[in-house]
């Protein structure tokens, strides 16, 4: 998977900045949005109005809503399913086309989709850098003592390892939901290995969950 660099039509707007996708399988997605350019109206014009929950919900929140279902139109526009509308089953888990498995995330104006028609389990995240009390504050709660550990020899400051710990645990969480369906909590996953060359990192199952993601089941991740 390579980061994204194929253009895709942008609204005449100026909320949208960028979106672009790549060519691999999964497929990786990002837009980038500015809120100072968001209006409600751009909902209902673009066929994608806000829903009742979201109706009073701060303006950073309509925000990201609007931009992540605009991308995921966009992206499945280039699978074949035009006009598609992404909406939430009773959990709030997306709904996406038959034979279709994706993942939607959003931080600070970045929207993220990761997709794949192959039978994976596939979850994506994107974050803010945790600041250094944030990541002191937060860790027990995030990581074993081992996972501590490993994670102050990285060659990279503990909040930015931290981070990116979190957003891992997140995606995998994510991904495993459409099998799972029940919660998981930080600590039935672990961090085993990161390849900062190859950006590729590797987290094992702490906690047996249905077959075949039982506990020992190592599990591959991009970033």
């Amino acid at each position: 998977m390579h980061y994204p660099k194929i253009s895709l039509p942008l609204p005449a707007s100026g909320f949208i900045v960028s979106q672009q996708l790549n060519d691999s399988d999964p497929l990786l997605a990002i837009s980038h949005f500015s809120l100072d350019h968001y209006d409600d109206a751009l909902a209902d014009a673009w066929g994608l109005p806000l829903p009742a929950r979201l109706q009073q919900a701060v303006k950073k929140r309509r925000a990201e809503y609007l931009a992540s279902r605009l991308l995921a139109r966009s992206v499945m526009a280039e699978w074949g399913f035009a006009h598609f509308t992404l909406h939430n089953a009773a959990d709030r888990s997306p709904v996406w086309p038959a034979g279709v498995q994706a993942s939607l995330s959003h931080s600070s104006g970045t929207v993220v989709l990761a997709a794949t028609r192959q039978p994976l389990c596939i979850g994506v995240d994107v974050e803010q850098f945790m600041s250094a009390s944030t990541a002191d504050e937060t860790a027990d709660m995030l990581m074993g003592a081992g996972e501590q550990a490993y994670l102050r020899i990285l060659p990279l400051d503990f909040a930015h390892a931290a981070t990116l710990l979190f957003s891992l645990k997140e995606s995998l969480y994510k991904a495993l939901w459409p099998v799972l369906h029940q919660p998981m909590d930080f600590h039935q996953a672990a961090l085993i290995a990161v390849d900062f060359a190859q950006n590729r990192a590797t987290l094992r199952l702490e906690h047996g969950f249905n077959a075949p993601f039982q506990k020992g089941v190592c599990c591959r991740q991009r970033f």
